[in-house]
């Protein structure tokens, strides 16, 4: 994964803040080179608001320590838009984990003999959720995410599997590792190579 998001781990050494802007500009990166949008971070600006925790780590490296970098991307940007500050606390940390496990648990378990005639492009990311972020509302596209998830784990019928997999999808754009490893397991992308095996 390190080869996969050096921008992420490079952002790993830098403030909640500096880390918060990493997170969104690399959303903002992969919607701009799937032709979905060309200057997303227009209405956002380059700064992202300050971010101030409560007795839990204050730095970017120890939290991602402490919470695993799914967990902590979707703290930083699930509460308010980029342009303002943010709080963070053990509550919201805890709240951002149990949903991930939630998703977790609903979505390994399936599997859905056809895949996908054109790759996981097809699935690209829902133009809501393109136009949320577009706005630097990237609350509003997580919210988008949840009500997505609300959808699948409702048991509603998905004989297609193309909800499931344009979530998956687009949960890839908040949380890299979770999305990743469900969408190998479901077969649609192929595993990259770790360098440091051979």
């Amino acid at each position: 994964m390190r080869a996969q998001y050096p921008e992420i781990y490079a952002g790993l050494a830098h403030s909640l803040d500096d880390m918060r802007l990493t997170l969104f500009a690399r959303i903002a990166n992969i919607l701009a080179t799937t032709g979905n949008e060309q200057n997303i971070q227009a209405d956002t600006g380059k700064v992202a608001a300050k971010v101030t925790t409560d007795a839990i780590a204050k730095s970017s490296a120890s939290l991602y320590d402490e919470v695993g970098l799914d967990t902590l991307s979707l703290a930083l940007l699930a509460d308010v838009p980029i342009h303002r500050p943010l709080h963070l606390t053990h509550n919201s940390l805890v709240g951002q984990w149990r949903w991930l496990r939630q998703v977790w648990r609903h979505c390994v378990p399936l599997t859905y003999p056809s895949r996908p005639d054109t790759g996981l492009e097809k699935f690209a990311p829902h133009p809501e959720i393109v136009e949320a972020i577009r706005h630097g509302r990237n609350n509003a596209a997580i919210a988008l995410l949840r009500q997505s998830f609300q959808k699948l784990d409702s048991g509603q019928s998905d004989k297609t599997c193309i909800r499931y997999q344009t979530f998956l999808a687009n949960l890839t754009l908040f949380c890299p590792f979770i999305g990743t490893e469900l969408l190998w397991r479901q077969g649609l992308i192929t595993a990259v190579k770790d360098r440091r095996l051979d």
